[in-house]
């Protein structure tokens, strides 16, 4: 992928923001062995009420963002490093790392990991950079200076540190790290002292030795784990739209106002983005409804069971509404079309 750094900056500015609910699982299961009932940091971060059951659904970022907010508020700092460092060592980075296994050097890996992250993130702005004879990886943030993003960004500074160690099987440690915060004593305390900080950043960066960049990736050719071709449905609104809201169908009747909080818009920009391209949230609606419905009948609930899954009041009031979607009661349609797909 080739593309501008101005470019890039501007489609994950005005981007849908989305990520694995995988990776805020990993996080509430590492919470729950070691420490608690993580399910009001659940509820209180926005997460869908079935995390546990969700892996490669995509969530708007935003809610894993304020549990990984709620994480550190529970945690004392060196345990929460502890967390993070475990949850991206043991768990996210080895589903990745078998991608860099044809890269010819470390180089061609962090230059790669744009199109890798996109397996598990939309809207990742990443890229190397040569400057004054010196080499920097850099990640580029929507930042505000609060401290749910604070945090956020120590995941982001772990995450590249341990991806780098996973490539050159080593406990490597960057000399200089550039933060967007506006105090590196967190990243102190959670990275280590011997690292020299530079806050205020326009990005977070890392700098990276040449001797580091000219290594071949240490991957076993075992470590491929045959992730799915990359795909370009993250490229229209109303598809991010439609993936964010998907996991959240089962738990609440949503409304125009709830799925614009969750997206971190306003709802009369969430109108006007799906107008502009020819929709409208009514319509995203009656799809996710009727995608619901469909997956829910075949796995064999009933259909009072996913009237009342998806929020209507009765069975009565949900047949009529898919009725509308798509032409025939959801009795006529398990009975006909679904038995004709079996």
């Amino acid at each position: 992928m080739v593309a501008t750094h101005e470019h890039m900056t501007l489609n994950a500015t005005h981007s849908t923001l989305l990520i694995k609910s995988g990776y805020a699982r990993v996080l509430v299961e590492l919470f729950r062995e070691s420490y608690q009932d993580p399910h009001h940091l659940i509820e209180q971060s926005g997460l869908p009420h079935d995390l546990f059951d969700l892996d490669q659904e995509f969530v708007p970022q935003e809610p894993v963002k304020k549990l990984i907010y709620l994480l550190a508020n529970q945690l004392d700092t060196q345990s929460f490093g502890h967390l993070l460092r475990t949850a991206i060592r043991e768990k996210v980075i080895p589903r990745l790392i078998g991608e860099f296994v044809h890269c010819k050097d470390i180089r061609e890996a962090l230059e790669h990991s744009r199109e890798v992250y996109q397996f598990d993130a939309v809207g990742v702005d990443v890229g190397v950079e040569r400057s004054h004879g010196r080499t920097w990886y850099w990640c580029n943030r929507q930042y505000n200076g609060g401290s749910m993003y604070l945090w956020a960004e120590i995941w982001t500074v772990i995450y590249m540190i341990e991806l780098i160690r996973a490539l050159t099987s080593s406990e490597w440690t960057p000399k200089q790290i550039k933060l967007q915060a506006s105090d590196e004593s967190i990243a102190k305390a959670i990275v280590g002292g011997s690292v020299q900080y530079f806050v205020g950043s326009q990005r977070i960066e890392w700098l990276i030795d040449e001797s580091i960049l000219c290594q071949k990736p240490n991957i076993s050719i075992d470590s491929k784990q045959g992730e799915q071709a990359l795909v370009a449905w993250h490229g229209n609104f109303t598809d991010r739209v439609f993936t964010a809201l998907l996991p959240y169908v089962k738990e609440q009747n949503l409304n125009l106002d709830q799925a614009a909080k969750l997206l971190k818009l306003s709802a009369r920009t969430l109108q006007r983005k799906l107008n502009d391209e020819r929709t409208s949230f009514r319509h995203i609606k009656d799809n996710l409804v009727f995608t619901v419905a469909i997956e829910m009948m075949e796995e064999g609930h009933s259909l009072t069971h996913i009237s009342s899954q998806l929020g209507f009041a009765d069975l009565a009031h949900f047949s009529r509404s898919f009725k509308r979607i798509c032409g025939l009661t959801p009795k006529v349609y398990r009975n006909t079309i679904l038995s004709l797909n079996d």
